[in-house]
């Protein structure tokens, strides 16, 4: 069974792709995929690769999604090319898998705003942490993570993503916020374990776009869900 406390409960559907990967390797190296996207390390030295998480591990209630974008995308489509819809994984666990969606929606600034909700959403660094909880005011508070989540937009997804946004032209409201005191989840950062308190948040930005991609801490295991608000 999954474990639900920590890294968002979708730890087994990344070993379940680490499994069909090992397996696939070099079949994959052939057909043209990076395969360090899978793991996100280097394969010679083990150096963990700083970048935007081109393969994505999701939770919405009770489902769960692998998702790709970019290269990601073509490394998924190869990886479950020929697979049966079945795929048996070891003698206990097989498992079921049927593609979803594909979107080729455009990631762009925009002169209207677009609103969205952000699920489980984990804005904070030990150090902003520690700063945030000596503001004093709501409002300073507001403040602070709207800054947060425009960095996570701009500085973490645009620029890994070569979109190439603007600090000087994006503009990122909150416009609701669903707890100021939810309890902190476990998340599994280099072997180590870090409490980080959630928010899920609807904000309004002059930006489209894609659902399904994961904004902050932990957005490889599905933290910080972004879909379009209802």
């Amino acid at each position: 069974m999954p474990n639900i406390k920590i890294n968002n409960g979708t730890d087994w559907l990344r070993d379940v792709v680490n499994i069909m990967y090992n397996r696939s390797k070099e079949r994959l190296k052939l057909a043209g995929v990076v395969v360090n996207l899978f793991h996100n390390h280097d394969e010679e030295s083990g150096i963990t690769i700083s970048r935007y998480p081109l393969i994505q591990y999701q939770k919405l209630l009770t489902e769960f999604f692998v998702v790709g974008i970019n290269e990601g995308c073509f490394a998924l489509k190869e990886l479950f090319a020929g697979n049966q819809s079945v795929i048996r994984i070891s003698e206990q666990l097989h498992i079921a898998a049927k593609k979803i969606f594909e979107s080729e929606q455009p990631t762009l600034e925009t002169k209207h705003f677009c609103i969205y909700k952000l699920i489980n959403w984990l804005p904070f660094s030990n150090n902003s942490f520690q700063h945030y909880m000596k503001m004093a005011s709501l409002e300073e508070k507001i403040a602070f993570l709207e800054g947060i989540l425009k960095n996570h937009l701009v500085r973490d997804f645009s620029q890994y993503l070569g979109l190439n946004f603007s600090s000087d032209t994006i503009h990122v409201y909150l416009t609701d916020i669903d707890s100021f005191t939810r309890s902190c989840v476990p998340l599994k950062v280099n072997n180590y374990t870090h409490d980080f308190q959630p928010f899920t948040v609807t904000f309004s930005a002059n930006l489209i776009l894609p659902k399904h991609i994961c904004i902050g801490n932990g957005k490889v295991y599905g933290f910080g869900l972004l879909e379009p608000a209802p």
